[in-house]
């Protein structure tokens, strides 16, 4: 990497091609009572004709690509999983410069699915390269180079069975290696949290963001903040479909 980024500094790069696509939404939501059929739009932004690939896939989260923290154990993953309910129409496609297309995604629940929150994903790969980078002709003072680039991204899908809330643990602690504050949100539950949530420091809000927490998951928010081990924190949480439903938690000494 550390190669790459050094022959960018000195080769003068220009782009020789320019293929894209647009995906909305980019989040579909399911009820899954009973078999549904929902649909999204791809778009051909760029300059050329694309084909397509869209294929169900189940993303496992970590800290380090959905920033949505990590699962409290293996069968949780398992659990949530909707791919192999989920079918797309059509699985390929080919689009040229303008043209846009709807397409069908199916949830077929199985009978034994009980109540909680599910989810996946519908991974959308073009199949032609996105940009070609090419830093000229190659002379006897210097190297060419051309980079190809693909382009791929992925839509969330959220299903829904029955009606429950999630009820979030809250943790606290000053970090020992860098000083700073760390906000830890463990949700046991077999619902998923988007909203908003407080923290408060002896009544004076320290921390007041947005935040996603998915099914049987813990994740970690740290931002720049003095921990008082004698200070009273108090947590209180409300999700955006239910703003006026506010739910307090103490937040707990890790």
């Amino acid at each position: 990497m550390k190669q790459f980024i050094i022959l960018l500094l000195f080769f003068p790069f220009f782009t020789l091609a320019k293929n894209s696509f647009l995906v909305a939404p980019g989040i579909v939501e399911f009820d899954l009572k009973k078999p549904i059929t929902q649909s999204f739009i791809i778009t051909n932004d760029g300059d050329d004709t694309i084909r397509l690939k869209i294929t169900p896939t189940y993303f496992e989260i970590d800290d380090h690509t959905f920033s949505l923290g990590k699962h409290l154990n293996e069968e949780t993953k398992k659990i949530e999983d909707l791919t192999g309910f989920m079918r797309v129409s059509p699985k390929r496609l080919s689009l040229k410069p303008g043209q846009r297309r709807d397409i069908r995604v199916s949830i077929r629940p199985g009978k034994n699915l009980s109540d909680g929150d599910y989810r996946s994903h519908l991974l959308v790969q073009m199949l032609e390269v996105a940009r070609v980078i090419s830093s000229g002709v190659a002379d006897g003072s210097s190297m060419g180079m051309n980079i190809s680039v693909k382009m791929e991204t992925a839509i969330a899908i959220y299903g829904s069975k029955g009606q429950g809330k999630p009820s979030l643990e809250f943790f606290c602690r000053q970090k020992p290696d860098d000083n700073k504050f760390e906000l830890q949100i463990v949700n046991p539950s077999d619902w998923r949290f988007d909203g908003q949530v407080t923290l408060t420091e002896n009544n004076q809000a320290v921390f007041d963001h947005r935040l996603v927490s998915l099914r049987g998951s813990k994740k970690n928010r740290e931002f720049e903040h003095v921990y008082n081990p004698a200070a009273n924190y108090q947590v209180s949480y409300n999700g955006f479909k239910t703003p006026d439903e506010k739910a307090t938690a103490t937040c707990q000494a890790l």
